[in-house]
């Protein structure tokens, strides 16, 4: 587990940096076009030579110094006043999914073991053919409808757009929490229905011990880390798609300053700031790996098979 570990964290650091180039690089060969699209700009839009540029933006780095956005603000604080907005809203909805999936996926195991219950198979094929988007739009569409035509109130019953921990968060957490939890259901269902077929089951239904004993303490842990892997991939997917539902509900988080500061449309101020765009990238990408080293490395120390399988395959790589 420690080499597994330590090969996994001394890879980060590299693909960070590579990522903040890439973000960095993006952004700095974009400045002409951004600069000409200003009636408001004067001088030349020739750009320097990017790696002086991007080497002081390192030394900088280095001292805590992140830059700054063409408004003149921190990136950082920046970065972090949007982020604690999404990282509300993620992991609320995240809580539900995982709760909510993995008690739709114990309740549709049958009995009998013989396979999963139907409901779940209807529900998972609803639930993962409604993207969130279409979901979002619907649901905006339908409390429209609902404060124009019944409600006797200006003010919607649950506001639809807007920010605030309170009613603002039931439609986009309602947005998110769909495909993940049917998604984790489906896995695990499945999976415990496979494991219930085992022998030890049935030997220790032969002892007497009761199939929701079995199903609880013996056969949810052994499908542990499948499971933490899919929710881990369900995080990754949630996270990318608040760009799109966090725009359609005017929730001030990071998905909506990315789109802001991408968009030209947007008439942002920041609109592609070198040093914001790397710094986003950057995030994005530390966040996407410090979830799949946690998903990986708890599987592997829930899951004793896969750490043996990780040993022999180092072993025979050192070999």
């Amino acid at each position: 587990m420690f080499q597994f570990a330590l090969r996994r964290l001394s890879i980060i650091p590299l693909v960070l940096l590579i990522a903040n180039f890439i973000g960095f690089a993006f952004a700095f060969a974009t400045t002409p076009i951004v600069t000409a699209s200003d009636p408001y700009s004067i001088g030349a839009n020739e750009l320097p030579p990017i790696m002086p540029v991007y080497f002081d933006y390192l030394k900088n780095m280095s001292k805590g110094d992140f830059g700054r956005t063409f408004t003149n603000e921190p990136v950082l604080e920046n970065i972090a006043r949007f982020g604690g907005a999404s990282l509300g809203l993620i992991g609320i909805a995240m809580t539900i999914s995982i709760l909510l999936g993995l008690t739709l996926g114990l309740l549709a195991v049958r009995r009998s073991r013989s396979g999963v219950a139907s409901w779940l198979t209807l529900l998972s094929t609803i639930g993962l053919a409604l993207p969130s988007f279409y979901v979002a739009i619907l649901l905006i569409a339908f409390f429209v409808l609902l404060t124009i035509y019944v409600s006797s109130s200006a003010t919607p019953a649950i506001p639809f757009q807007g920010f605030g921990w309170d009613a603002h968060l039931i439609l986009p957490v309602l947005t998110l929490v769909i495909q993940p939890t049917v998604k984790i259901a489906q896995v695990t269902a499945g999976l415990l229905s496979e494991e219930l077929g085992k022998q030890y089951v049935t030997a220790a239904l032969s002892f007497g011990h009761s199939i929701q004993k079995i199903k609880s303490k013996f056969a949810f842990r052994s499908i542990l880390a499948p499971v933490a892997l899919t929710i881990a991939g369900s995080l990754r997917i949630m996270i990318a798609e608040l760009i799109i539902i966090e725009r359609l509900f005017n929730w001030p988080g990071l998905g909506k300053l990315i789109s802001t500061i991408l968009s030209r449309s947007s008439q942002s101020a920041d609109l592609l700031a070198p040093p914001m765009v790397a710094a986003i990238l950057t995030v994005l990408v530390g966040i996407f790996l410090l979830i799949d080293f946690s998903a990986t490395f708890f599987s592997r120390l829930i899951d004793p098979r896969l750490r043996a399988d990780s040993e022999l395959h180092f072993k025979e790589a050192a070999a």
